[in-house]
């Protein structure tokens, strides 16, 4: 991975060593064409701004750091979603993340389903209204995985909806919240 342009985002190459994504195309991943997100039901009128979600009133609830239970709701919702999405860059085959410098930290751009994906690559001028978008889904738990990765490639962390909400987690904390998420969810209540 190089650094990041002024747009801010990376060039083609993609990270070194492991893939991240072992050549996989998971479903709704990297080569998703324009029909695939149409036969999801997912809008692709990518000039109108997308619908308000769940994560986003619970991003908003949220008080600041010492908000414990609303930071909880949050990353229990997002961590509860079927895939994280990516804009994908590089060549085909070979894609990664678009990735962008906030605050002099390299940030992945996360999304929160592929509509929300669409409408930034858009909005940053990455593509056309017109052209397909080329998108990487993910399971969480493949994210999580691969926290290690993240911060060996020098990835800060990852930000949500960085043109709507903008939460952002460091990279280092995906597993910690993870297991919190989880051990949380299975106490005994």
């Amino acid at each position: 991975m190089t650094d990041p342009t002024d747009v801010p985002f990376q060039d083609d190459r993609t990270v070194p060593g492991e893939s991240l994504y072992e050549g996989r195309r998971p479903e709704g991943g990297a080569g998703s064409t324009e029909q695939d997100l149409q036969d999801r039901d997912i809008p692709v009128d990518p000039l109108l701004p997308p619908a308000e979600t769940e994560t986003d009133l619970l991003a908003a609830r949220v008080e600041g750091p010492e908000d414990q239970a609303g930071m909880t709701e949050l990353w229990r919702a997002t961590m509860a979603l079927p895939h994280w999405w990516f804009v994908a860059v590089g060549d085909e085959g070979s894609e990664s993340p678009a990735a962008a410098s906030i605050e002099g930290q390299l940030m992945l751009m996360t999304f929160t389903n592929g509509e929300r994906a669409r409408h930034f690559a858009v909005q940053n001028g990455m593509i056309a209204p017109t052209e397909e978008l080329r998108a990487i889904a993910l399971p969480p738990t493949d994210v999580v995985g691969s926290a290690d990765a993240y911060r060996g490639a020098g990835i800060a962390g990852l930000m949500f909806d960085p043109h709507l909400s903008g939460y952002f987690i460091p990279s280092e904390q995906l597993p910690v919240v993870w297991e919190a998420i989880h051990a949380d969810a299975d106490a005994p209540r």
